[in-house]
């Protein structure tokens, strides 16, 4: 994957006449200097390259600036410093010199050649950063910390952005420029997690990875797969990056990738995994309230409804971001229902159309509905929309009270009558393990059903089965805001919940 090549000059009108050294192998040279110096290399060599890259840096910069049209005049100077950057390779290999580095003046050039003129300059630059932060040797946490520290003050992120932004893939070596710049930041991130919120906040890197997993136009295409992922490593324990996301009108350019699959599935493993990618990026973002309003504004539980309808290997998942864009919000719980949503759950909870073989597969599909049922009714607090949910319930009575009793059936649960011989704690992770198995589904099935008890319609349940199960949900997973809405409920039966 390394782009490195001869020295190219940007100015296209001297291109053929300025070339040097076809036959020059930079990469072998690179190999041959590093076999001979790995046994010398040292502190006085280190200084020593430094010495020479300030020099050439400051030559070729001054001879730019006096003849920016006489390419001529400064091609020696660059050839030079691209000579200087090569033989920096060999620093990674020592990363107890990396103090010596970054605490001199190489760093902020190094940095700086990042957006030089001559592309060939920029390649060896993000070689070069690409071995400096991810070194095969050993290094202390603190000085690769402190490394980091640098090239975030001497404005890395901010070059590497512009850099991101500006490149156009409009040739080989342009895509492997781009590709390195990932592997950048990736290296970087995966050590020190905190340089996710400064990319947000300091580049348009966030904004780019977006809008390049959206453009699909390249048929062999690993920068956009590696956008997606990267996306995700930025936004997994991120809120800023959400947000950014969010306010850029990400959420419309996801959405756009799920639209080009609502009825047919990937064609190759790569594009399968790029859909993933987005599917998880947008289970992140819906985890926040403003985020799960900009998916409606571009009619994102629409487009579930017509993925789910297509029945493609990602309806299921498309089901489930149909819970998480109705979850604690009453506007989309409401939107929901209006668009016809509940013509697609009971049938859903059913078994009908939407269903798998595999039995955890159904056991997420059968989690999702009653999950979605339950918001429909807390959430909503339109009273038209809120009684078309209650009279669908009715309807489907048998289905809730045969899917209740399904899991009722597999699940392992402990008779009350045993409770003395656990201790507290022994409970609630028997309790949890028990949620995972099914137990959930269960649950949300007898809330619902408490909520038909309560509005004193008939439904021929065991009142007390159904109370002591939402009061014993309460005691292990109730927040202040459950137990103040199923208070009123439960004390309508005289129960306290204290």
């Amino acid at each position: 994957m390394d782009p490195r090549k001869r020295v190219k000059l940007q100015q296209q009108d001297i291109e053929e006449d300025m070339e040097y050294d076809d036959d020059r192998n930079d990469e072998q040279q690179d190999m041959q200097f590093r076999e001979q110096n790995v046994e010398l290399f040292d502190e006085r060599q280190l200084r020593e390259m430094i010495f020479q890259l300030e020099n050439n840096y400051k030559l070729n910069s001054d001879q730019r600036m006096r003849y920016p049209n006489q390419p001529e005049k400064f091609i020696d100077s660059e050839v030079d410093l691209d000579e200087d950057l090569r033989k920096l390779l060999i620093l990674p290999a020592y990363p107890q010199l990396y103090p010596i580095f970054y605490s001199s003046n190489a760093l902020p050039i190094v940095i700086q050649l990042l957006l030089h003129n001559n592309e060939s300059i920029s390649n060896d630059v993000i070689q070069f950063l690409k071995e400096l932060v991810a070194p095969e040797s050993e290094v202390e946490p603190k000085i690769i910390i402190q490394l980091y520290d640098c090239l975030i003050r001497n404005y890395l992120i901010e070059s590497l952005g512009e850099l991101i932004v500006k490149n156009e893939e409009k040739s080989q070596e342009e895509v492997n420029l781009l590709h390195d710049c990932f592997e950048v930041i990736e290296n970087m991130v995966d050590i020190k997690s905190s340089i996710s919120k400064e990319i947000g906040l300091r580049s348009k890197i966030i904004q780019y990875l977006v809008k390049r997993v959206e453009d699909n136009s390249q048929t062999l295409d690993d920068n956009r797969l590696y956008a997606s992922e990267l996306l995700v490593v930025l936004t997994q324990q991120t809120k800023e990056n959400l947000e950014i996301i969010g306010r850029s009108g990400g959420i419309e350019s996801l959405l756009m990738v799920l639209n080009q699959y609502r009825k047919k599935d990937p064609e190759t493993a790569e594009e399968k995994e790029i859909l993933n990618n987005v599917y998880d990026l947008l289970t992140l973002l819906l985890i926040q309230e403003e985020n799960q309003e900009y998916f409606q504004s571009y009619e994102g539980l629409q487009l579930m409804i017509k993925i789910i309808q297509g029945k493609t290997s990602q309806s299921i998942r498309a089901y489930s971001l149909m819970l998480l864009a109705i979850n604690n919000h009453k506007e989309n719980c409401q939107k929901l229902i209006s668009i016809g949503g509940l013509s697609i759950i009971f049938p859903i909870l059913e078994r009908k159309g939407l269903k798998h073989k595999d039995k955890n597969k159904q056991f997420e599909i059968d989690e999702t509905s009653v999950q979605i049922i339950k918001q429909l009714l807390r959430r909503n607090t339109d009273a038209a929309f809120k009684q078309r949910v209650f009279d669908k319930c009715v309807e489907k009575l048998e289905s809730l009270k045969k899917l209740r009793m399904e899991y009722v059936e597999v699940i392992p649960l402990i008779d009350p009558e045993e409770y003395d011989n656990f201790e507290e704690k022994q409970l609630e992770k028997i309790y949890f393990d028990l949620l995972g198995k099914g137990l959930i589904v269960i649950e949300s099935i007898d809330v619902i059903l408490l909520e038909l008890i309560y509005k004193d319609l008939d439904v021929q349940i065991d009142q007390q089965e159904i109370i002591s199960s939402v009061k014993q949900m309460l005691k292990y997973t109730g927040e202040k805001e459950d137990i103040d809405y199923y208070n009123p409920l439960l004390q309508k039966f005289e129960v306290n919940l204290q």
